[in-house]
């Protein structure tokens, strides 16, 4: 282990993601975004601990993962991208993030597309807790090779049909 505190079972399900609503509706700067990703993402599972950099974020940018700031400024739509991003990259390589957001945004608003990102994530990590809570070791560990499979086979999905 890295020594880093990771979240409790009850920490996970308690944390709720903010909706497209709830981001604010400003222009923020750098410093101002990278502090509210992490305030949102803290307890989150699948969120890389180490946090969130600048320069990260100037890679998503230019990758074509996250559209460009104006003035150096971004918005909700870069909020509600990098939260997408943060907790996807731990499963899926950046290259079909990057399709699978812009491909999901060419058939709905952002909004709904972030907001029902939400939904899902919020969703599994409370089945993925109750599952926890009620079964046996056993079960647990049954549970979470099969998660794993899932993702495996998911993510072969993803890369399949974004080609």
């Amino acid at each position: 282990m890295d020594g880093e505190k990771q979240p409790t079972v009850a920490q996970i399900v308690e944390q709720t993601l903010p909706r497209w609503a709830e981001l604010p509706d400003l222009e923020l700067y750098m410093d101002q975004v990278l502090s509210l990703i992490e305030r949102y993402l803290g307890a989150c599972p699948g969120f890389d601990r180490k946090g969130l950099t600048a320069s990260m974020v100037n890679n998503y940018v230019k990758l074509g993962v996250m559209p460009p700031p104006v003035r150096k400024r971004y918005t909700r739509v870069h909020l509600a991208h990098l939260v997408m991003i943060c907790l996807l990259k731990s499963v899926l390589p950046i290259e079909v993030i990057r399709k699978l957001l812009l491909r999901s945004i060419e058939q709905r608003d952002e909004s709904e597309v972030y907001d029902g990102f939400c939904d899902l994530f919020e969703a599994s990590a409370c089945r993925a807790a109750s599952a926890e809570h009620d079964a046996g070791l056993e079960e647990i560990y049954a549970a979470a090779l099969r998660a794993q499979a899932e993702q495996a086979a998911a993510l072969r999905l993803c890369e399949t049909m974004l080609k």
